[in-house]
């Protein structure tokens, strides 16, 4: 696995593409607002390039009318819901296992 000790002090993130990928530099318990006209796509990096510690927290907010989708690369996995439906719905994305996220829709 990596070895990444300092992920960063952001506590909110802007995302304004149509498609982004978080990076090293999200801190446990991050606000993530994605603001879009149409539907995106956040992608978290696999944990052997991103060490997110056991227990991160990511809340995902849609500001824009666009859905937001959250994918993953490698091996790692998501379970339960994926994507947002309006405006103001969060994701509330959980590291769970060293290659696991749970998520929750929030609206």
């Amino acid at each position: 696995m990596a070895a990444i000790t300092n992920l960063g002090s952001n506590r909110l993130i802007s995302l304004t593409g149509a498609s982004n990928t978080l990076s090293n530099n999200v801190a446990p318990f991050t606000v993530v607002a994605v603001s879009h006209g149409s539907a995106t796509t956040l992608t978290i990096p696999e944990s052997t390039d991103v060490e997110y510690g056991l227990g991160t927290v990511i809340f995902v907010v849609q500001t824009g009318a666009g859905a937001v989708t959250v994918a993953k690369t490698g091996s790692d996995t998501i379970a339960t819901t994926v994507a947002t439906a309006a405006a103001g719905d969060t994701l509330i994305l959980t590291k769970t296992s060293a290659t696991g996220w749970t998520s929750a829709l929030a609206t």
